[in-house]
């Protein structure tokens, strides 16, 4: 059976994910082909990708399982007001005339449309939250967790709480609109002066430099209800096109907003403590909930406050679980994923393979890298041990990219499209800042380690391989990779392991038996406002354009002065 998996919003984050007999195959977000972050619409070129690198043809494809589609109510709507040929007649071919967002919509009905004539049954549709669970639990190789579902919107659900087992998956509460911790979240970033997509995770980074003098205040906001359930005081912020806007009364209570660009101060910061504060209380609040009703020992979380990793980390700390872990698949565009695990499960009554790892997307060959390395008149070394150049290289100081095998799906660069340095290296994160990914002192890097050396270097036996739950670091061991811990002795981390990435772990361990820690800072590989590099092309480019010192491209590598 093949099903391929729509994911996303609609209007942002869309993407696509190829099964095929149970076994995901390949998944990726439309933006790294468009090279517009969080690109949304009808995710044409990843379907197209995913189908290409499989091998499959699109009349091949049995079920084609879309999570989310907003836009469900409005094809009826239209549909109802103009009959089922609307999409072949003259007033669709005028949608050029709506609003960018309406012309959108319509494009994405569109596509539906024209998969479900002649095979209706051949378009599954599966609502938003059902999916970023099917991501956390049925990619793991858990037989049996609590599912925690954290969001902004998904049609107009905003988080959830459910149990896996076996190939099912029992949602037990879905909060509405317009209880929505992400769009809180989201807007309170925009009144601290942080207005960019995903900037509600700079204000999480902010907190942990702050004081929660305003947490009764956000208790007031964020309120805490019997069931493991939460509301929200609408006297605080009003809903306006699918967004929260903050109310009089909320500036009253917390003064004037933070002009974007200015001095972040202390009400800033404590601003932003008191509402992570709130936020990980809420999540707490949930998760003894789910405790309670399901007895599991594993918790896992996803949607998109899930890369909230101080959040993360708090849960891991008090949640009542032996294990936390966050789905590599937690953004929006994981949907995709979990729609077309979803829909196998459903459909065969079987639990599909779990996910080895988050290396689904478009390979590096070495032909094409080859290719592109000589249309470019580029010169590469051909290390007999690449690992052992890179780590040669960490030793002497240097900051490497490294882009090698299948991109990434998920939210974190994990060691395919990265950029490296050497962890203990004091001035690393303001070297890095400085010459190659420009961000506030307050944001911080994550660190890819051994599973040895994390053992030494960390508390309480940190084992996340996805850099989305942080780990403390031992108060004898904080001096060792200064310019990466928090104010509150955490890092973010993921730990490497020879299973889930032999040539990361590979080089880790080489950048450790030179007298070093087997630690690496670990950031993607892009320049800023746009998504990962995915070709050789867009790699040579972010190389070429920022401040690296060196790249391995496959297993060519490239210098630069006297790296």
């Amino acid at each position: 059976m093949v099903i391929l998996g729509i994911g996303g919003l609609g209007y942002r984050d869309a993407a696509a994910a190829l099964l095929v007999d149970g076994r995901v195959v390949a998944a990726a977000p439309e933006d790294r082909f468009t090279r517009v972050k969080h690109q949304g619409g009808w995710p044409r070129r990843a379907v197209a990708w995913c189908l290409a690198s499989a091998g499959v043809d699109a009349r091949s494809v049995d079920r084609v399982a879309v999570a989310n589609n907003p836009w469900i109510p409005l094809r009826e709507k239209v549909l109802g007001w103009y009959g089922e040929g609307f999409f072949d007649s003259p007033e669709f071919r005028a949608f050029h005339i709506f609003h960018d967002e309406t012309r959108e919509s319509l494009l994405y009905l569109k596509e539906l449309e024209d998969l479900r004539r002649g095979d209706p049954g051949r378009v599954t549709i599966l609502r938003h939250h059902l999916c970023h669970m099917a991501a956390g639990f049925l990619s793991s190789g858990h037989d049996e967790a609590a599912v925690l579902v954290l969001d902004g919107r998904g049609e107009v659900s905003t988080s959830s709480l459910g149990l896996g087992r076996g190939a099912s998956l029992e949602v037990f509460r879905v909060e509405e609109m317009p209880n929505s911790l992400g769009l809180l979240s989201a807007a309170v970033a925009d009144f601290l002066g942080f207005r960019e997509q995903d900037d509600e995770f700079r204000v999480m980074s902010i907190s942990a430099t702050g004081e929660p003098r305003f947490r009764s205040r956000f208790a007031e906001i964020v309120r805490l209800e019997p069931g493991g359930t939460f509301s929200l005081d609408p006297g605080f912020f009003a809903l306006h096109e699918g967004r929260a806007v903050l109310s009089r009364r909320f500036h009253e209570a917390f003064g004037p907003a933070r002009e974007p660009g200015s001095e972040v101060g202390e009400r800033h910061r404590d601003i932003a403590a008191s509402l992570q504060g709130a936020l990980e209380e809420a999540a707490l609040h949930m998760a003894r909930s789910l405790k309670e009703r399901t007895g599991a020992s594993t918790l896992l979380l996803s949607g998109s406050l899930a890369q909230n990793w101080a959040l993360n980390g708090r849960l891991a700390r008090e949640a009542p679980f032996d294990r936390v872990e966050a789905s590599a698949y937690c953004g929006d565009d994981g949907t995709a994923l979990g729609a077309a695990l979803a829909a196998f499960a459903a459909e065969t009554g079987r639990r599909p393979s779990p996910v080895a790892g988050p290396d689904l997307g478009p390979d590096l060959p070495d032909d094409a890298v080859d290719g592109t390395l000589a249309a470019c008149l580029l010169e590469a070394e051909r290390p007999a041990d690449p690992a052992a150049a890179v780590a040669g290289l960490l030793a002497a100081g240097k900051v490497v990219g490294l882009a090698r095998g299948r991109a990434e799906f998920g939210p974190r660069a994990l060691g395919r499209r990265s950029i490296l340095a050497a962890a203990s290296d004091p001035s690393v994160a303001d070297r890095l800042r400085r010459t190659i990914k420009p961000r506030e002192s307050h944001h911080p890097y994550g660190i890819s380690v051994t599973g040895e050396a994390a053992a030494d270097l960390l508390e309480g036996g940190a084992r996340d391989r996805f850099m989305l739950v942080p780990a403390t670091v031992r108060a004898s061991r904080r001096d060792r990779i200064p310019g990466v811990v928090l104010a509150d002795g955490t890092v973010r981390v993921q730990v490497a392991d020879r299973q889930g990435d032999a040539f990361l772990h590979s080089v880790l361990d080489a950048l450790g038996s030179r007298g070093g820690l087997a630690a690496a800072v670990n950031t993607s590989l892009n320049v800023p406002g746009r998504p990962p590099a995915t070709t050789a092309r867009e790699v040579l480019e972010c190389y070429f354009t920022t401040g690296m010192d060196a790249l391995l491209l496959g297993n060519r590598l490239l210098r630069k002065g006297t790296a």
